[in-house]
């Protein structure tokens, strides 16, 4: 015969005795692992795990006892949470005796008979009383908590031990409701030829549970999720240090991890429930960068673009990979204030990928695309006549990227045009131009088709 014991295991909050690992990928949820000592009954007991996520995903629930090696396994688990309020309480007292306060201080005590949003129904040796609700009532007393209500999400386990006494064990489960980002800030200097590159990721809880000194990884990357599918929990992977301005860095450090990249925080953090945290993620100054100008034909705005590439050939503290996330970028006026440029987002970008940010359209620089011509020469052939005027107000030449869209569907060719074209793909064609100062230049080109 099997004796079966309970045994309470109730840590304060998460990760407040042997430590927590939290993964938070950038998919709204997060791998929980906690590693704890658990001192187990021999045979079968039942184990309660309290202070878990309130979001989390029960069948992804995984636990393994290190020490002893396969010393212990569940073999059955509930999730309970039911979580104790007000009505609840209520609905559990009903034919019991409660004690009311009202607002005047005065005590009623009696059995409850019912109660709505409005009233408790009571009776006692003075017969049957109405008690309104809301503002009236100061405080109600129960005498116990009554058995199967929880006041927080709690696991409960059926454990099979080979022996008694302590065991190391890991829980790992997946968690909602936790999200990281990055934030970027580029600031140009006077001329605009180097940025400096600042990130700090954003790590917004709302789990329901706090995790106390966790050793933090931030995974990056689009990783496929089944709805309701439990996920694999990726193994721990060891990292290199992210160099800052020379020196060493107790911020995050990268490593590939299969497809994507992990991001390791080396030192631990409590992130609370319902908290946004900010940890910098990289710091680099004078990144020397490319301004581009670029016409693609939106009416007579020409794109102003931010281009460097991330690549430690450019500058030494460039080349991890960069997680995607909105960027602001501002500019060193004359006075040495920031003025706020634009803002844009960046995709995931591995090293020795180019960075590219628009930033806004030149206020001094317009552009004008007009078809001049269309007509058939021969059967199954058309032909377009094309004229794009770009005007440079500046004080200064620039060059200005033209990019025109072809029809990709179609064999098509450049029989005549002013300026020569870079073909890009099957249906884009650019046209750098130099434009003088206070000048304009007009780019006209012949498109033909034929199927």
């Amino acid at each position: 015969m099997l004796l079966c014991l309970i045994v309470l295991f109730s840590p304060a909050r998460v990760g407040a005795a042997d430590g927590v690992g939290l993964t938070v990928y950038n998919q709204n949820f997060a791998v929980v692992r906690e590693h704890r000592a658990m001192d187990l009954a021999g045979g079968r007991s039942t184990v309660r795990f309290d202070n878990v996520a309130a979001t989390i995903v029960p069948e992804s629930v995984q636990f393994r006892c290190l020490q002893p090696a396969g010393g212990a396994k569940v073999i059955e688990q509930n999730y309970e949470f039911d979580l104790v309020n007000a009505d609840k309480l209520l609905t559990k007292y009903i034919d019991r005796g409660v004690s009311v306060v009202t607002r005047e201080g005065e005590v009623l005590d009696g059995k409850l008979l019912s109660f709505d949003a409005g009233q408790l129904v009571l009776t006692n040796d003075d017969g049957v009383q109405l008690v309104p609700r809301g503002e009236n009532i100061k405080d109600i007393r129960f005498s116990t908590l009554p058995e199967g209500l929880l006041t927080k999400p709690t696991l409960v386990w059926q454990i099979e031990s080979q022996q008694a006494g302590p065991h190391d064990v890991e829980v790992a489960y997946r968690a909602n409701n936790i999200v990281w980002q990055v934030d970027y800030r580029a600031t140009a200097d006077g001329d605009g030829s180097h940025v400096d590159l600042s990130g700090w990721v954003t790590v917004t809880n709302n789990t329901g549970a706090t995790y106390a000194d966790a050793h933090l990884k931030l995974m990056a990357g689009d990783v496929n999720v089944v709805e309701d599918e439990a996920e694999a929990m990726p193994a721990a992977v060891p990292m290199r240090a992210l160099a800052r301005r020379g020196k060493a860095t107790t911020q995050f450090e990268e490593k590939s991890f299969a497809e994507y990249h992990l991001y390791t925080l080396p030192r631990p953090t409590t992130i609370r429930d319902k908290q946004t945290k900010q940890i910098e993620l990289i710091d680099v100054t004078g990144i020397p960068v490319k301004r581009r100008y670029v016409y693609r034909g939106e009416g007579n705005k020409v794109a102003v673009m931010l281009e460097f590439k991330n690549a430690k050939t450019v500058h030494p503290d460039l080349g991890m990979p960069l997680p995607k996330g909105p960027i602001r970028v501002f500019q060193i006026d004359a006075d040495r204030q920031a003025e706020f440029l634009g803002s844009d987002a960046i995709d995931h970008t591995s090293k020795d990928e180019p960075v590219k940010i628009r930033v806004g359209y030149a206020f001094d620089l317009t552009a004008e695309r007009t078809q001049l011509d269309q007509r058939r020469p021969a059967q199954r052939v058309n032909e377009q006549d094309w004229r794009i005027r770009l005007r440079n107000h500046k004080d200064n030449a620039v060059k200005i990227e033209v990019i025109e869209r072809l029809q990709g569907g179609a064999n098509w060719t450049v029989p005549r045009e002013s300026h020569p074209h870079e073909k890009k793909d099957f249906n884009t064609i650019v046209y750098t131009v130099d434009v003088p100062a206070n000048s304009e230049r007009v780019v006209t080109y012949t498109a033909r088709y034929q199927w």
